[in-house]
């Protein structure tokens, strides 16, 4: 029961579950107590003004807690799980715990991602809420999602403005998976002072950790670390808070701003980037792009 909600060849069923799920949730927002989780904007904010690293947590890292299921980048590990609960479960200073847009409103979101986001909360919230605390300040993992679900897009630029304060003027070391190519035809990160990648294996890269690791622990804590690498990005910005780094989990937010700045109304393919939610967009083409070559200081694959 708990994969056929994501089931693709009982489709019928899973619309079917959805639409009850989502029948269920007034009642379920109605009598049970929710995590207090701040904005979008509070959220950028708290970590521009204070340095401050965050950790992500999506329905994936929630499912992969919950229902111990595979990822489509990720395959199970139970030591992996026990680390994404460690941190849910944190509580370090300028050490910010994320969680969905959804748990904290669902005002201007598309009707299907409201849909998403109220079957998801039912499905999952009752089995979570054990691990989080009512009385704990959370903040907005969709942060880095600022476009494509939203229905007034009109904010979004002012949006990405103020996500971009984070890196400006800043050296920065980002860790991605070989693939995604974070920044790359844009200028996303034109405003930081430098730009140096490690990259990691696009599916499972929690197998490459502590390699990955010990490659960070050879930069000055001067650098600010961004991280798009799936549920592994969760822990990393916790374990290089912990050493002294600020480290942001940045997932899908170089995506996001392809959409935006295409003015795409739906999830498609990037080319020449890893786009795991769009058609296709997991089969990627190599690029020619010199300035990209230069900043990838290590791989680790």
């Amino acid at each position: 029961m708990s994969k056929l909600i994501y089931s693709k060849r009982l489709g019928w069923v899973r619309k079917v579950l959805v639409q009850v799920l989502n029948i269920i949730y007034p009642l379920l927002k109605s009598t049970m107590p929710f995590p207090k989780v701040k904005s979008i904007d509070e959220t950028i904010n708290e970590i521009v003004q204070n340095k401050s690293s965050i950790s992500r947590y999506g329905d994936g890292e929630f499912l992969f807690i919950i229902d111990k299921i595979d990822l489509a980048f990720q395959n199970y590990d139970n030591q992996l799980r026990a680390r994404l609960i460690e941190v849910l479960s944190s509580n370090l200073k300028n050490h910010l715990v994320g969680i969905p847009i959804g748990y904290n409103t669902l005002d201007n979101l598309i009707p299907d991602s409201k849909i998403f986001w109220k079957s998801q909360i039912v499905w999952i919230y009752p089995r979570l809420r054990k691990y989080l605390s009512i009385k704990k300040q959370y903040f907005n993992a969709s942060m880095t999602r600022i476009y494509v679900t939203f229905e007034d897009k009109s904010h979004c630029g002012v949006l990405f403005g103020k996500l971009m304060k984070i890196w400006e003027g800043r050296d920065v070391l980002l860790i991605e998976g070989e693939k995604s190519r974070l920044g790359v035809g844009n200028d996303l990160f034109s405003k930081s002072n430098s730009l140096n990648r490690i990259l990691a294996p696009m599916h499972h890269a929690f197998s490459k950790y502590d390699e990955i690791v010990d490659e960070v622990k050879k930069y000055s804590s001067d650098y600010l670390i961004l991280i798009a690498l799936g549920p592994t990005a969760t822990i990393l910005a916790y374990d290089l808070h912990k050493l002294g780094y600020q480290a942001v989990d940045v997932g899908n937010v170089d995506i996001e701003y392809e959409w935006f700045l295409q003015k795409a109304d739906a999830k498609v393919k990037i080319k020449g980037k890893y786009t795991s939610e769009a058609a296709g967009g997991r089969i990627v083409q190599d690029i020619d792009n010199p300035i990209y070559h230069a900043q990838v200081v290590k791989r680790i694959i």
